[in-house]
């Protein structure tokens, strides 16, 4: 059995240190999706295509999928506060070497030193911050960490490439660095007292924890999910302008009311999580599903596209925390590394999404079509989740 020590809550401020991992949680999401905004700026500096610049995106998230679960197993055994220092030392140091970096070369290697980090730094603040609070809040706590990368894609993101616009794109990569080494300090200095010192199961025992059915379970869904959200969102400028029939210069704005709908539901999943679990991830699910087969229906009127783009990111994102719930849950030998594997997970249903959608418009399908797929992946999600509770029963 895999088991974790450490100090009574009362010895920290639960509040303040998830206010910190929120912020953290915001500064790693921000680096993730700031290349987009700044694409052009660094393709011209380093004198390369669009398309290969883009390739940036393409490693970070390769790299949080293979490198996460890699990086977890290997720092099982270290104790939780330096761990949370080494993590974030090479988050920095992948930032600093980005800004500087005088080729594409060079940048590849920081955006690597950046990825590294990613899932196994996220996993470790969303065990983290469970741990801090009753079980009946752990859905709850899970949304506002979370809640860090809802505002980078509506906060960060925006603010970054305004920064790059106007300084230069390295500047923006180089402030990320100084906010994440202030806010790590906070960080540690509210946790050090709270912060397990490490799990004493070895990695065997670590494994085998996906060897269990609730935890398969919980990955299988968030993989359906989030191919089916992202099925539509990687193709929502284009679904937006020559579907909708919005323009062009709209589109910032039906990202940012689709940001909001994204923070609205990660809250309100995370709430209701701690009511009753299952029935939220039903509802959640389900909405995400109807959402979907809606905007399919509808999604050709301007003004319609343009509001549904909140009820479609409040059913998207109100999955999350009770997913996560599910799975730490599930995986209470383990969490650290399901945890991991599943932020991984979202990577590569991310780009699983990106590339059923573009399968289809290969094919000749117009964009029109690309919610109904994505509802499709939904009900799947539904029907697995209902197949995962049979089973559950059955085994009990």
């Amino acid at each position: 059995m895999v088991t974790e020590t450490r100090h009574e809550a009362p010895a920290v401020n639960a509040n303040a240190a998830i206010i910190w991992m929120l912020l953290a949680v915001f500064g790693v999401g921000t680096v993730e999706y700031l290349v987009a905004g700044v694409l052009q700026d660094i393709s011209s500096d380093v004198g390369v295509s669009n398309s290969t610049a883009g390739l940036l995106i393409t490693i970070y998230a390769v790299t949080v999928v293979i490198g996460g679960p890699l990086l977890t197993i290997a720092t099982t055994k270290v104790h939780r506060t330096p761990l949370i220092a080494a993590l974030m030392a090479l988050f920095v140091i992948g930032n600093i070497g980005t800004a500087l970096a005088p080729n594409f070369a060079t940048l590849v290697v920081f955006r690597i030193i950046t990825a590294l980090p990613h899932a196994t730094f996220f996993a470790l603040c969303l065990v983290l911050a469970t741990s801090l609070v009753e079980p009946e809040f752990q859905g709850r706590v899970i949304a506002r960490v979370t809640l860090g990368l809802n505002l980078a894609t509506v906060l960060g993101v925006p603010l970054g490439t305004l920064i790059g616009s106007q300084l230069g794109w390295r500047w923006s990569f180089a402030i990320v660095a100084l906010f994440q080494l202030l806010v790590t300090a906070a960080l540690i200095a509210s946790t050090r007292r709270a912060a397990p010192s490490h799990q004493t199961g070895s990695v065997t025992s670590e494994l085998s924890v996906f060897t269990r059915g609730p935890v398969l379970w919980a990955i299988g869904l968030t993989a359906l999910s989030q191919a089916a959200l992202f099925v539509v969102f990687t193709y929502i400028a284009p679904y937006l302008t020559d579907h909708a029939g919005i323009s062009a210069s709209t589109v910032t704005i039906v990202l940012f009311v689709f940001g909001v709908g994204s923070v609205v539901g990660n809250q309100l999943g995370g709430y209701f999580a701690d009511k009753a679990l299952d029935t939220t991830l039903y509802t959640a699910l389900t909405a995400l599903a109807g959402a979907l087969v809606v905007l399919f229906l509808f999604g050709g009127t301007a003004w319609f596209a343009f509001a549904w783009m909140f009820v479609l990111g409040a059913a998207g994102f109100s999955i999350i925390p009770p997913l996560a719930s599910k799975l730490i849950g599930a995986a209470s030998e383990a969490p650290h590394l399901a945890a991991t594997v599943n932020i991984a997970g979202f990577q590569l249903a991310n780009a699983a999404g990106a590339w059923i959608g573009s399968i289809a418009l290969s094919g000749g399908s117009s964009v029109s079509v690309l919610p109904a797929i994505g509802a499709v992946l939904a009900v799947g999600a539904v029907a697995l989740l209902f197949v995962s509770r049979r089973a559950s029963q059955v085994a009990a």
